[in-house]
């Protein structure tokens, strides 16, 4: 629903914060109303503006140019930002400007494969070879091993990417086929046998893209508009592949090289046709928090269908981190639990993440990559937007199952390969 006015907040602890963090922040804060019975949810902690620009100033101090972060929640929209969008022209990062979400994009992904199985165009138990006959030498492969990443196809991003900047330079301005990556995704020997065991590869998400087109018919951009983008509009919200160009306002994407104290490579024109269906939407901060939210609140799904999507299970042994349906939930110290996805793509990190009640989300991106400690230092902002400045809520009656004291205390997960 378009909102009809803005109202300007005084943010000085944000700064105080900032301040302290020896980073000067261009930092900006909006407060819009929402519905009734939005404003009459169950109390939770505000979200800590100051914890939110201390975590973006960290990502910063890790070596990304910039940072910013978007949190909307019933109380209204808080837009924080610091460092450059631009390391040239010295723009200040800008919360209206778009991005490389990277990963994020298998959730969008997803949504549209789940409702064409909602049409029954395709059943999630099925082997993926019903639909693409021959395209894996495996028949027990599934729909639903694709989406939850145990379909034991090797990554092939790990060999392209194994030298960062030169494997870049390589794909900047190629075009790969979908059956060219899967061909090099079985040059490489299986993670595991199918359901066995989770192992994150963007080749699930390529195959994905190709059942989309398969079933429809019709490019997976023309997808992600009409059952997406259109529907929820997301008007800065696209599927660009393979134009090189981030068109409108944006931001600058920046790679660090493998060497320390290299330059940084501005990695922001590719065609990301390594990745297509895994990882080629761009996106804005507002767009992924419309996006997330109106996912959870079930504008995009059946409820069966969400609660399929949701039904999660553990990727590591913290017990706060799971997989469900092209879809991660974390667990954070407070009890909260947060839905979405990761993204990682040259020059950019993003997290886009919901309640499952879809009434707080948070999105979040720094302009760098092959960092892991700013990647880490972002997921911070999560902690900070969903628990607020209390970390342990007494009357959460799961606050005691989540053994992790920090969130932003464990290393970021990686989409890509990394070497610092």
């Amino acid at each position: 629903m378009p909102l009809s006015s803005h109202r300007r907040l005084a943010v000085s602890s944000t700064l105080i914060a900032a301040l302290a963090a020896g980073v000067v922040p261009a930092t900006s804060a909006f407060a819009v109303p929402l519905s009734p019975a939005a404003a009459a949810a169950p109390s939770v902690p505000a979200p800590d503006l100051g914890g939110v620009v201390a975590a973006l100033n960290s990502a910063v101090a890790n070596g990304a140019p910039g940072a910013m972060a978007r949190f909307a929640g019933p109380e209204g929209v808080e837009s924080l930002t610091v460092g450059v969008r631009d390391r040239v022209s010295g723009a200040p990062m800008d919360t209206r400007a778009r991005f490389r979400i990277g990963s994020v994009s298998k959730t969008f992904s997803t949504v549209v494969l789940l409702q064409l199985v909602e049409e029954g165009r395709l059943e999630l138990d099925a082997s993926v070879n019903r639909y693409l006959p021959g395209l894996l030498p495996d028949d027990r492969v599934t729909v639903r091993h694709l989406l939850t990443h145990r379909s034991g196809l090797a990554d092939y991003t790990n060999a392209m990417f194994a030298d960062t900047v030169p494997g870049f330079e390589a794909v900047r301005k190629r075009v790969f086929s979908y059956q060219r990556l899967v061909d090099l995704s079985l040059s490489e020997p299986r993670t595991n046998q199918p359901g066995a065991a989770y192992a994150y590869s963007n080749t699930n998400f390529v195959v994905v893209g190709m059942l989309i087109e398969k079933l429809t018919g019709a490019p997976v951009s023309e997808a992600y508009e009409q059952r997406i983008f259109e529907p929820l509009e997301l008007r800065d919200t696209s599927y660009v592949h393979p134009d090189t160009r981030i068109e409108g306002l944006h931001v600058r994407g920046y790679l660090h090289p493998d060497a320390d104290g290299d330059p940084l490579v501005d990695s922001t024109e590719q065609t990301v046709s390594w990745a297509q269906s895994a990882g080629a939407v761009i996106s804005s901060p507002a767009d992924l928090n419309t996006f997330t939210s109106a996912l959870m609140r079930g504008r995009l799904l059946s409820p069966a269908m969400l609660e399929a999507m949701t039904k999660v299970t553990p990727v590591g042994t913290t017990g706060t981190r799971f997989y469900g349906l092209g879809l991660r939930r974390y667990d954070l110290s407070c009890g909260t639990r947060v839905y979405g996805h990761t993204g990682t793509v040259q020059g950019f990190y993003t997290y886009a993440f919901s309640t499952r009640d879809g009434l707080r989300s948070l999105s979040a991106m720094a302009n760098t990559s092959n960092h892991g400690a700013a990647n880490t230092a972002l997921g911070g902002t999560l902690e900070a937007a969903f628990c607020g400045k209390s970390k342990a809520l007494a009357s959460s009656p799961s606050a005691r199952d989540f053994p992790s004291p920090d969130f932003s205390s464990l290393p970021a997960e990686r989409d890509l390969p990394e070497r610092h």
